[in-house]
């Protein structure tokens, strides 16, 4: 293929100059050298290419057909190599971005994804929102490269890299006619006796666990009426007055109509969130997202 791809070169240098000498010469080659590639280059193809004169060399028939397909073929080589150095400086090429998606229009994903567009406009992007266990499966299948999630102490020797990003915390999220609006709970037991909406356990059950033995903690055994796939699916149902429920605090960016967030004294969920993805993935555009996004934490 390499030795296709210089007699291909050397072709198109002599049809370009008209001149086996003067090609020899751009070539750094041995005019005797560069006929004998001439030579070697019609015998593979078949038929003479060129006409030699003693003015020079002149395209045959079957030649100016040729040089159409090689100048063609070098052509795409040029831009192909150009492509695969790009790509590994991870300035063109494809990320999958998994989002919690109350962090979708998080100002520092915002920040991120645009200024990693600007720098380099040949990175298109796919998000995908769900809850974080969800996400977090789609990275450990292939799915996506990366995602921002609630995974909980990841094991050493596991799959994942992660890069801690931010630690949100938890509110209360109530309809702004009812009665928890209006007389907000002091406690999360204040809450035994109300109608509760949560997300469903398989959709991220670490986190769903989290958030139940908190609760018992504290003395609230939720009456759960109304269940969601995600937090916004969630708080739509709250919004509809069919219930509370808790919510990160990083969802005030974007709450539906009728949503109101509460605190509540002994709410107190810390829930740290990573930057994580498969430790065998080797896409350049993963270094370059972290640290766009995290800044120069190490992977933990």
């Amino acid at each position: 293929m390499y030795t296709n791809g210089r007699r291909l070169h050397y072709f198109v240098t002599i049809a370009d100059l008209g001149s086996l000498g003067r090609a020899a010469q751009t070539l750094h080659i041995a005019q005797p050298a560069l006929s004998r590639q001439l030579r070697l280059l019609e015998e593979s193809v078949g038929v003479p290419l060129l006409d030699r004169n003693a003015r020079g060399v002149t395209l045959t028939p079957a030649g100016h057909s040729y040089y159409a397909s090689a100048r063609r073929l070098l052509d795409d080589a040029v831009l192909a190599s150009a492509r695969a150095v790009r790509t590994a400086r991870g300035e063109v090429g494809h990320l999958g971005l998994g989002i919690l998606e109350i962090y979708a229009w998080h100002e520092s994903v915002l920040r991120a994804l645009q200024t990693y567009r600007q720098q380099s406009p040949g990175i298109t992007f796919t998000i995908e929102a769900m809850l974080s266990g969800a996400v977090t499966q789609r990275v450990l299948d292939g799915h996506i490269d990366m995602a921002l999630a609630y995974t909980g102490p990841l094991a050493d020797d596991g799959p994942l890299a992660a890069v801690p990003w931010i630690e949100d915390t938890y509110l209360l999220a109530v309809h702004e006619d009812s009665g928890l609006s209006r007389r907000p709970p002091r406690r999360l037991a204040d809450l035994n006796d109300e109608d509760f909406i949560l997300f469903r356990r398989d959709r991220s059950p670490r986190l769903h666990d989290l958030l139940i033995h908190h609760f018992h903690q504290h003395g609230l055994t939720p009456r759960i009426v109304q269940e969601g796939t995600t937090h916004y699916t969630v708080l739509g149902l709250v919004a509809a007055g069919l219930g509370c429920t808790v919510t990160p605090a990083s969802a005030k960016r974007r709450l539906p109509p009728g949503v109101k967030l509460v605190a509540v004294s002994d709410l107190d969920v810390r829930m740290p969130i990573n930057l994580v993805w498969r430790k065998d993935n080797p896409s350049p555009l993963i270094p370059r997202f972290v640290d766009l996004l995290c800044g120069d934490r190490p992977p933990a």
